[in-house]
């Protein structure tokens, strides 16, 4: 007998590669071709479409102060209704943005300085469209009244010539009314420590206002400077012989006589200007 053949190894690989696609005939096939995909300059398009779409959703289902916590806005519709604009203090530099848009008045102020307004007091109520008002834009505590007083600190006087008034570190301070400044120190090297003077006409007759012991580097005016009634004058501060921060405003008939400057001022701050 003969023995059976020897089969080669080409022969048995053969063999195994045919029984392979007999089992999945598809295996061996190219597969269908599929969508074609978009040229990369496309894809990219479609990204930032799709981003900028998104930025926009969240810039308009947040409220503005989200997006930007320190502004601060107001809105008067003043040329609306007919009425008076609200006035709005100045920030701690004086510095107020008003718009005109659709009838509607926006000013944005800065948000104030930390420590501005902590305190305040039904002490007195301003009138924001007086020819002359307080030094604040609302009442505040009062801690010295003018007269006779125990001194407080060394080199201070027994008698107070004015009134100190505290709403706190960094609190902006006004002018009372229209007039021009006679005299600044913008350095901390008197009892008044930073301070100004302005002098006013109010009936016929000079009177002044002192402002002392501003923050330095607060002061926002200078000799022979017009100012305006409400016009930002520095910041609240403890410069000179100070106890701590607080303002020293004195009133000064013509132009160097002291007066109680509460009792003046609750005289002539009136509500429509009816002074």
């Amino acid at each position: 007998m003969h023995s059976p053949p020897v089969t080669s190894r080409r022969l048995l690989r053969a063999a195994e590669a045919r029984r392979r696609r007999t089992r999945s005939p598809l295996s061996w096939q190219k597969r269908a071709p599929g969508p074609a995909r978009p040229p990369t300059r496309h894809r990219l398009f479609g990204g930032v479409a799709m981003t900028f779409v998104a930025l926009l959703a969240v810039s308009v289902s947040l409220p503005a102060l989200a997006v930007n916590p320190d502004a601060v806005m107001a809105v008067s519709r003043s040329r609306v209704t007919g009425g008076a604009a609200q006035a709005f203090p100045a920030n701690e530099a004086g510095a107020v943005t008003a718009v005109l848009r659709d009838g509607f008045t926006v000013e944005r102020v800065k948000k104030p300085l930390p420590g501005a307004y902590t305190q305040t007091a039904g002490t007195y109520v301003n009138y924001l469209d007086s020819p002359i008002q307080w030094p604040f834009t609302v009442g505040v505590p009062i801690s010295t009244d003018f007269g006779p007083r125990v001194p407080p600190c060394v080199g201070c006087s027994s008698f107070h010539k004015g009134i100190d008034m505290n709403p706190g570190v960094n609190t902006p301070i006004q002018a009372i009314a229209d007039g021009v400044v006679r005299e600044v120190s913008a350095t901390d090297d008197s009892g008044l420590g930073v301070y100004a003077i302005i002098d006013h006409m109010i009936g016929g007759r000079l009177v002044s206002s002192l402002y002392a012991h501003m923050t330095e580097g607060s002061l926002a005016l200078s000799v022979g400077q017009p100012v305006l009634v409400g016009q930002f004058v520095g910041n609240v501060g403890t410069t000179g012989q100070s106890t701590g921060p607080h303002l020293h405003f004195e009133i000064l008939l013509d132009g160097s006589a002291p007066t109680d400057p509460f009792a003046w001022l609750t005289q002539k701050v009136r509500p429509n200007g009816a002074n």
